[in-house]
């Protein structure tokens, strides 16, 4: 695992990340803009991107936990989008969806991408 000199930082933009994936989630859709992509892309692409930014800070025998952890994200996110009655309704294809943006995430850590942040903390490295 890289040692990474501002590992807080990117635990921080992490969790921000999140907390956007999560508050886009819930709020009401006529309070966001539309970006007129397919809703099932979103959900692969918010998943894939946190699955990804948060397999470079860890090791990959964190992998696992990591993925249960955003399985169990997206899927409170559809039991609270169905419990709320702000016009969100529960989809388990949305589900499907996370966890296939989870899946090429972390295939995508394990094919080497896993060393973004050292390798961007090297590219941005005085000299």
């Amino acid at each position: 695992m890289d040692k990474l000199r501002h590992a807080r930082v990117w635990y921080i933009l992490g969790a921000v990340l999140t907390l956007v994936v999560v508050v886009a989630s819930l709020v009401p859709p006529r309070d966001l803009p539309r970006m007129h992509i397919n809703d099932k892309v979103e959900h692969v692409v918010a998943y894939l991107a946190q699955a990804l930014w948060f397999g470079g800070l860890l090791a990959p025998r964190s992998y696992l936990r990591l993925a249960l952890w955003l399985l169990a994200l997206g899927g409170g996110i559809e039991i609270a989008q169905g419990l709320m009655g702000l016009g969100r309704t529960a989809d388990w294809y949305d589900f499907y969806a996370d966890a296939a943006g989870v899946a090429l995430g972390l295939a995508l850590c394990l094919a080497g991408l896993r060393h973004w942040a050292a390798w961007l903390e090297q590219w941005l490295k005085p000299r």
